[in-house]
């Protein structure tokens, strides 16, 4: 389901792009109540893939983590091989873990687990299933090794036909996958201190919750992937998935000490180097989650040269890159860290608004890089900028330059804009083109409200930001994209307009709301502080400054004086 969208995603910005390890589109959590953290939708939630870096010799590749277990082998460099392609399977290197697998296996061909592993890593994960052409090729590919098995361990037959299950009628989601769970479940509780065992195991329930829509499995992944960080905190794949199912199951805080250490662990491993952002932009750590993003780019441009990749767009050809470029943006905005914001969208905007043709999905990730000129380039800039092609990208390019206006003060020339952005029909079911349409129109409530703000009229701004609230938090708005789609909550306008009206309660209850689903943001802290101000509330005036000025990275003039929603 989602494997499309992304390798939509990668054509976008480079038409010759192929799919070597494909993100996902995670999901874009609903608001919560106060004081909850933010649960993911689960199809699709939090998920995103990895690197595409696939060395032309075999090759062993360091610095993606821990993983592996003995296997039968009486070649030392074929359970190296199979090692290694444990690690870049569970750090989703996908196609350089499949190419690990088979080297193991050509080292030595009566290897029935190096098999198992080709097979393992050719099936479907929490981003994508296969088709029943790949599965009826990864049958074949247990039965032989199940074979090759028949004299060997009993741990490893039980594998195997554990395995085999996933390959018929399975494929990501289907009853093969439910048998395969079971089965992994069994070993997991036949072999309690299996660490290997346990992780897949998580991920096999992990997996029929991102394509099922089964959320009942996961309080099952979640307590394997406990039990194996218990007695080792430092095991790569179990963090690996426990920030997915901690994001996925509303309580990311619990994997942030696991999140603090990963990418040490795995400083080779773009994926594993982003993944802590899924945690640590939802408890309200949006700084270190750009950073870690910036970082992931910075890899993702190391393996694209040492792929031959033509530089700098083809860095773009990975299809995880735009993921990260995404997040990055997508924190550093509300950080207030321009430098990285610009830096990571200067490229977005330059590519994106070249091209003729791109998927729904594509323009809304693409879009991330308009708001980031919005909020930070200079006004000049941003009125300068090329007016792209693709319809939604002309939506985000509007509300870009609507924002120059009204950085500007000039009232007229943001409700030009905001005319501007035409409704767009979503053809029939297609999800992404209907988030899409819900993104060109929260782009017009806003500008909307930002003119009725300027033009002190904070009654009319209140309903046109109620309007861009409303479809923010729509169901259709779940599922595209993590971070959210758009780049903030909007309640937190709302409760700046209240706080222009005079309503400081109403403020502080709106701004309430806004924190429940992004904590610790510091343009929302920093209105309800003065709304606190406002009713003699003091003390949590000034701890809530503090909190925002110790959130934000940017210009303190950006945090509009504690008064203004921008």
């Amino acid at each position: 389901m989602l494997r499309p969208i992304i390798a939509g995603m990668a054509l976008l910005f480079f038409p010759g792009a192929v799919a070597q390890d494909v993100p996902s589109a995670p999901a874009n959590p609903p608001a919560p109540a106060a004081g909850s953290a933010p649960a993911a939708p689960v199809t699709g939630s939090a998920m995103c893939g990895g690197d595409g870096a696939v060395p032309k010799i075999p090759t062993l590749l360091p610095g993606y983590g821990g993983g592996g277990f003995v296997v039968r082998t009486m070649v030392p460099e074929a359970q190296a091989f199979f090692d290694n392609g444990m690690q870049l399977g569970q750090a989703f290197a996908h196609k350089a873990s499949i190419a690990a697998f088979a080297e193991a296996v050509r080292l030595d061909p009566n290897c029935a687990m190096c098999r198992w592993g080709e097979a393992w890593a050719s099936g479907p994960t929490i981003n994508y299933p296969i088709d029943a052409a790949a599965m009826v090729k990864l049958e074949a590919k247990v039965l032989t090794a199940e074979r090759l098995a028949a004299s060997g361990p009993a741990k490893e037959r039980e594998l195997l036909a554990a395995l085999r299950l996933r390959y018929v009628r399975g494929g990501g989601k289907g009853p093969g996958d439910l048998a395969f769970a079971r089965a992994m479940d069994v070993l997991a509780e036949r072999y309690p201190d299996d660490d290997a065992i346990a992780t897949l195991t998580a991920d096999a329930w992990m997996i029929l919750t991102a394509h099922s829509d089964r959320m009942r499995y996961m309080p099952r992944s979640v307590v394997l992937l406990e039990r194996v960080l218990k007695r080792h905190p430092d095991y790569t794949p179990a963090i690996h998935f426990y920030i997915h199912a901690t994001e996925i199951s509303g309580f990311p805080k619990r994997a942030e000490p696991y999140a603090d250490r990963l990418a040490a662990l795995a400083p080779a491993a773009s994926h594993l180097v982003h993944m802590p952002s899924h945690t640590y932009y939802w408890i309200g750590r949006y700084q270190d989650a750009a950073d870690t993003n910036m970082r992931a780019v910075e890899i993702g441009m190391a393996n694209a040269k040492r792929l031959g990749m033509t530089m700098p767009d083809g860095v773009w050809q990975l299809p995880y890159h735009p993921h990260n470029v995404q997040f990055g943006v997508g924190s550093a905005l509300i950080s207030g860290d321009a430098k990285t914001a610009l830096a990571l969208s200067d490229p977005l905007v330059r590519i994106a608004a070249g091209r003729a043709d791109g998927s729904a999905y594509a323009q809304i990730v693409a879009g991330t890089g308009y708001f980031a000129q919005a909020r930070f380039a200079d006004p000049k800039i941003v009125l300068a900028l090329p007016e792209p092609k693709l319809p939604y990208m002309k939506a985000y390019w509007h509300y870009a330059r609507g924002e120059a206006y009204a950085r500007l003060g000039d009232v007229k020339r943001v409700l030009a804009e905001a005319a501007a952005i035409k409704p767009i029909a979503a053809p029939g079911n297609n999800s992404p083109a209907m988030a899409a349409s819900r993104m060109a129109a929260i782009a017009r409530a806003v500008l909307v409200g930002r003119a009725a703000m300027l033009d002190h009229q904070p009654k009319a701004a209140l309903k046109a930001f109620g309007v861009a609230s409303k479809l923010q938090e729509s169901k259709i708005m779940a599922g595209f994209a993590d971070p959210p789609a758009w780049w903030y909550p909007v309640r937190r306008d709302m409760a700046a307009a209240l706080l222009a009206m005079g309503k400081p309660a109403e403020a502080i209850r709106m701004a309430d709301a806004a924190l429940a689903g992004r904590p610790r943001d510091p343009v929302t802290l920093s209105v309800r502080a003065e709304a606190e101000a406002a009713i003699g509330s003091a003390r949590s005036a000034g701890l809530d400054r503090r909190a925002a000025l110790a959130g934000w990275r940017g210009d303190r003039a950006m945090l509009g004086g504690f008064g203004a929603a921008r």
